[in-house]
């Protein structure tokens, strides 16, 4: 299926709808769901919160791409949103506090070299 959906993409007409456009809405989404989970995080990820809630702006500016490695990166950037999750489940539940820290550094990372695409 991804096969598929990259062959699509990468032989797609220029006036077609652009298809990157979901992973957009996607990304912000999930970003908007990622800042109201690092809401119940305690006091000590004050930072973290801050910076989610920054991306989360950031990744609103985000336009579309016709180029295949803004989709490359768009999927990167789900992923890691998925993997901060995971990592404040892992603090609200009591575990490896640092995890937040490093998923959240490789978020901004490729948000980053995202936003660098235009």
């Amino acid at each position: 299926m991804r096969i598929t959906d990259f062959m699509k993409r990468l032989f797609q007409k220029s006036g077609k709808k652009n298809e990157n456009s979901d992973l957009l809405d996607r990304i912000n989404l999930s970003m908007n769901l990622l800042v109201q989970k690092s809401q119940n995080l305690n006091s000590q990820f004050d930072e973290e919160k801050k910076q989610i809630a920054e991306l989360a702006e950031e990744a609103k500016k985000l336009a579309g791409s016709p180029e295949i490695f803004s989709a490359k990166l768009e999927q990167d950037i789900l992923g890691n949103i998925t993997a901060v999750s995971s990592a404040c489940d892992s603090v609200l539940s009591g575990s490896n506090e640092s995890a937040v820290k490093e998923t959240l550094a490789s978020l901004k990372t490729v948000l980053a070299q995202r936003m660098a695409l235009k």
